[in-house]
């Protein structure tokens, strides 16, 4: 379905299923919202590559947003690399939201927000809100952001990632992030009161001006501690990272 204007498809717990690469791309004009649905990739092509939602492969003049609301999405696994969100660069979301929502057995990333690598300060989300819903046996990261370069003249991407579950997630071969949430120049992100289980810890890069960074009130189960990297500067990093508690994965 190609999205050249804002839709929304709402329903009570309708299953949708579809036979192509992709079920939506957003088009210049266009912006999704989706509620109350399941959506199951099992009748997907046998291709690795799969994506439920992208955005147009060409740039677009306007920005969109992405809204996911009491929806389950579920077995995006015929083959390797089945995305939930793949995004192309020239692309930027206002706002994108995932809330009241599970995810299951996906082989690819929920959130590939990565595509700016050019260095320049442009990146392809402004604000980035995951709450109170669950990840789980997710092959690639839960979100790879991405804001490169040293240019002081945006105040972004901003990150909310609130009372959340995740389990299993990012230990796939093929996750080159190596973690379930990688954070290279995000402005501002707020991580707090989520539980993560058996997932490679959240990896951050600092890269310009004055980040705003708070990892507060989360309990990682069999997972390490995040990491905080300042690329540009010599000085120890500003985040704030307590209250939290590391359980060990046996005794739990």
């Amino acid at each position: 379905l190609n999205l050249d204007k804002a839709i929304t498809i709402s329903g009570s717990k309708a299953v949708i299923k579809y036979e192509r690469g992709a079920l939506f791309e957003i088009q210049h004009g266009g912006s999704l919202k989706l509620n109350g649905l399941t959506i199951s990739g099992t009748e997907s092509p046998d291709s690795s590559g799969n994506t439920v939602i992208r955005t147009s492969r060409r740039s677009m003049l306007t920005n969109y947003e992405l809204i996911v609301h009491n929806t389950e999405v579920v077995d995006l696994n015929v083959n390797h690399s089945f995305d939930f969100l793949s995004v192309a660069k020239g692309t930027f979301a206002d706002k994108i939201e995932i809330k009241d929502s599970t995810f299951n057995n996906i082989t690819g990333s929920i959130l590939k927000l990565q595509k700016e690598s050019d260095d320049y300060g442009i990146y392809n989300a402004e604000y980035v809100n995951i709450v109170n819903s669950s990840f789980n046996k997710i092959q690639g990261s839960l979100i790879d952001f991405y804001r490169g370069g040293t240019d002081e003249s945006t105040f972004g991407p901003h990150l909310l990632m609130q009372s959340n579950s995740v389990s299993e997630v990012g230990n796939g071969k093929r996750n080159k992030a190596k973690t379930f949430a990688k954070l290279h120049g995000v402005q501002v992100a707020n991580i707090n009161g989520n539980t993560i289980n058996k997932s490679p810890a959240i990896k951050i890069i600092h890269t310009v001006g004055e980040p705003v960074t708070r990892i507060i009130n989360n309990e990682f189960v069999g997972v390490g501690m995040p990491t905080v990297e300042e690329l540009n500067s010599d000085k120890d990093n500003t985040a704030i990272i307590q209250s939290n508690s590391i359980v060990d994965e046996v005794n739990k």
